[in-house]
């Protein structure tokens, strides 16, 4: 397994990480057998994968996720994600609590923000506020004194948030959990690569795979789930476009006797800011493709095919684009050619 250090301590994160989203046994992904889950979880372990990414509000995986690591907390890099908008320190505090007892521990090494306010998402009446940046950095600096937190985290923050927060904050805020791929390029940008350099900020890479889209399994007859066809990247015109950069990894792959998934994995990877690449995993045999992708090398030019098709295809999307339908503005969605209907009003 290859190694990434996240923080000032230099603490050593796996590439890749496993997310846990699938676990929920939501109607976003469907329920599985709490067994499976097991198999998955121990054969990441075993394999040097550390990193273990969840969240509140992911259904019952927090809870099911502090079954399966019994007897094996110590070995793993434990992330979590308080959801909502109310960041005092009590309302965190409590939270916390209750995160902590459904993942069988008495504390979690990465603690994120899931979401930033943004005006119009869910109904919300304004963006970030200056007294937010402060609750988030106050409240994530005293539960690390508490020593219930190793790291504070954000996720899904835009450069525009990050430089609202005073520099001291980033003493405990380590990470940013974003989705990033061949097909999303939106926090890979020079102007967030300095920005991050110099309060070193990491990126946790969420949707590694684009959903699946970049396994090469999917084409325009394919059947779609419900959490897929609430992706921008699935829904027409930019379903058709994002093939054309699944062919060119489809080209690399057979050139490096690798799968589509293991240069994708490997593409991300080597991303300076990227310190884990998570996959969310149905079955023991994704996850060990997966792993392949850390011992993948692929050559200059190889990477050079790879990346001259994700510029092409992601040049001119829209700047404030978000990976979900309904995380948009209907404006955004209308510049894109897409389906404004799942859109929020400005």
């Amino acid at each position: 397994m290859l190694y990434k250090r996240l923080g000032r301590d230099g603490v050593e994160v796996s590439a890749i990480g496993l997310g846990t989203w699938e676990f929920g046994q939501t109607g976003a992904w469907g329920t599985g057998r709490i067994e499976n889950y097991k198999r998955i979880v121990d054969y990441a372990l075993d394999q040097g994968i550390n990193f273990i990414d969840t969240a509140e509000g992911y259904g019952r995986s927090e809870e099911i996720l502090g079954m399966i690591l019994e007897g094996r907390r110590d070995n793993v890099i434990l992330a979590t994600k308080i959801g909502g908008y109310d960041w005092r320190y009590e309302n965190m505090l409590k939270r916390l609590n209750k995160s902590l007892e459904r993942l069988r521990t008495d504390y979690v090494d990465l603690y994120q923000i899931h979401w930033p306010k943004i005006k119009g998402r869910y109904g919300y009446k304004s963006d970030m506020e200056p007294r937010d940046y402060r609750d988030i950095q106050d409240s994530m600096e005293r539960l690390q004194r508490e020593g219930l937190i190793r790291f504070g985290g954000l996720s899904n923050f835009r450069l525009a948030h990050l430089k609202n927060f005073d520099q001291e904050a980033f003493r405990v805020i380590v990470t940013d959990q974003v989705p990033y791929n061949l097909l999303w390029r939106s926090y890979d940008r020079p102007e967030i690569a300095e920005f991050c350099r110099k309060c070193g900020l990491k990126l946790i890479a969420y949707s590694s795979l684009a959903q699946g889209l970049l396994t090469g399994k999917y084409d325009a007859g394919s059947e779609l789930t419900m959490i897929q066809r609430a992706n921008v990247l699935f829904n027409e015109p930019v379903y058709s476009r994002a093939m054309k950069v699944v062919e060119a990894v489809k080209t690399v792959a057979e050139e490096a006797d690798a799968t589509p998934a293991q240069v994708s994995l490997r593409w991300l990877i080597e991303k300076e800011l990227t310190v884990t690449a998570l996959v969310g995993i149905r079955r023991v045999e994704e996850l060990e493709e997966n792993i392949r992708a850390t011992e993948l090398n692929l050559t200059r030019d190889q990477l050079k095919m790879l990346e001259d098709a994700s510029l092409s295809f992601w040049n001119g999307m829209p700047q404030n684009l978000e990976l979900w339908l309904h995380d948009n503005s209907k404006e955004t969605l209308e510049k894109l050619g897409v389906d404004s209907s799942a859109g929020y009003d400005i």
